[in-house]
């Protein structure tokens, strides 16, 4: 856990596990949070964009492709002008054509669009960049993977 951006934000980071873990550590530890603060006559809020004028709070998600042991997402040799194989391209692309739907679930709240803005490191453009913290899609070459933002 350490200090955000916004007033009296903070990050939480959950390791990684399957996704089927991951959503059950996800509610575990907002649980555990809401009570905490509680319990000490604070409120604990998850709310996308609190005050209009601070930084809002989202989520993101790290993903990565394994095929028999290996991480597909990076490219296997030098024919990649990013670092990103063949199939992670398709991937990130098909992550892209269906953001708008995915965003049914990741950003429910009218609220959420209050966040999701231009110079918010909130993923606003509907795109992908490399370590590029505007893009929806971010690519980590070192960490072979995508990040993708903008849930709440």
């Amino acid at each position: 856990m350490h200090a955000e951006a916004g007033n009296g934000q903070y990050e939480m980071a959950l390791g990684y596990t399957a996704c089927t873990y991951a959503t059950d550590n996800l509610i575990f530890m907002r649980e555990v949070v809401r009570a905490i603060a509680n319990k000490h006559g604070l409120l604990a809020t998850f709310v996308p964009k609190y005050a209009l004028d601070d930084i809002g709070s989202g989520s993101h998600v790290h993903l990565s492709l394994w095929q028999n042991g290996q991480n597909v997402f990076q490219a296997s040799d030098a024919s990649s002008q990013h670092g990103m194989s063949k199939v992670g391209e398709e991937f990130m692309a098909g992550v892209l054509d269906h953001l708008p739907s995915i965003f049914a679930f990741t950003a429910p709240l009218s609220n959420s669009y209050d966040r999701i803005q231009p110079n918010t490191w909130s993923g606003a453009y509907q795109c992908w960049g490399k370590e590029n913290r505007e893009a929806h899609c971010i690519f980590f070459y070192l960490a072979m993977c995508i990040v993708i933002g903008g849930f709440n």
